[in-house]
Parts: C-alpha cells; sequence; structure tokens
C-alpha cells in the first residue's frame, strides 16, 4: 500500500495501529476515537499534502497534532483533561483491597517509567501501549529497527533493575 488511493485499505490496516498510539498520548478511549475519525477526516481532506513516505507515520503526526490542539483549546478554556466525565461509564464494584494494591502497582510502574529518559520512555510506551512493531517505532522516532529492537530491551532492563531494587 503506498499511497493514499485505496483510504478504504489504508483505514482498514491502521485504523487500529492509529488509536493504540493515540491513546498512549491521551490515555481516554472516547477521545481516541475522536482523534483517529478526525486524523482519516484530515488525510482525506489533505491528501495532497501527503509527500510519499510511510502512510503510519503521517497518520500519527496528524494524530499527534490534533491531540496537542485538543489539549491547547482544554487549557485555554481552563479544564483539566481529567474533569470530562463519561456518562456512559458503568461503576464497577470490585473488593476495595485488590483495586487499592493494584492502583498502588500502576503508580509505582508509571513512577519508575518516569525516572527513564525521554526516548527511553517513548519506545517503552509505543511498544507496550500502542503495541507498534519495532520498524513502526523507528518510523516515528525517525530512526532504525535495530535502533528501536536495542533501547527498548536496554530500557526494560533499566525498569527491571530499578524495581528488583526497590522490592
Amino acid at each position: 500500500m503506498s499511497d493514499l488511493n485505496d483510504m478504504e485499505a489504508v483505514y482498514k490496516r491502521y485504523a487500529l495501529p492509529l488509536k493504540k498510539y493515540i491513546m498512549t498520548l491521551c490515555h481516554d478511549d472516547f477521545l481516541a476515537d475522536d482523534l483517529v475519525a478526525d486524523t482519516f477526516y484530515k488525510a482525506i481532506t489533505h491528501a495532497d499534502s501527503w509527500r510519499g513516505g510511510n502512510i503510519y507515520t503521517w497518520l500519527c503526526t496528524i494524530g499527534k497534532n490534533l491531540f496537542l490542539n485538543h489539549v491547547k483549546r482544554k487549557e485555554y478554556q481552563n479544564l483539566s483533561l481529567d474533569d470530562e466525565e463519561n456518562p456512559f461509564e458503568i461503576p464497577v464494584f470490585e473488593d476495595p483491597n485488590v483495586a487499592i494494591e493494584r492502583e498502588e502497582q500502576k503508580t509505582y510502574l508509571q513512577k519508575k517509567l518516569q525516572e527513564l529518559s525521554d526516548v527511553d520512555r517513548k519506545v517503552v510506551y509505543l511498544r507496550t501501549y500502542a503495541d507498534l512493531s519495532f520498524k513502526e517505532i523507528g518510523d516515528v522516532l525517525g530512526k532504525t529497527e535495530n535502533w528501536a529492537r536495542v533501547t527498548f530491551f536496554r530500557s526494560k532492563e533499566k525498569l527491571r533493575r530499578s524495581m528488583e531494587r526497590m522490592e
């Protein structure tokens, strides 16, 4: 798929990976769906601005810019991204101790992720949360597939060692 002539095929191939990437930015399923739709709308209406190359990288760039515009609008309106509540969300009841322990583990992992360098953290997020291949990570970050593979392995090892020290 080297061009945008068959946008339906482009959508089928890249919609889910694009949503996973956008989820790493916004952590909001509904917002991610909106941004993916807006991304493909922009891609269709501005197809003439695509200069060739990797379509997925181009879509990620559009999606990231749409997300950044969304954040700027929210800041302008003095609203937090967390202020938006989902009216369709159904509360799930579970053992409070399990929920507390899971939240503590998530907080601890996020803290350890923040201790990584910016590049290491991006590679880990793109691999684990966006489920991108090493080739796609290399494309998004302007590096090689091998660089992405080695950086992910080293970052994972740094996290593991850091977490072992704290246990």
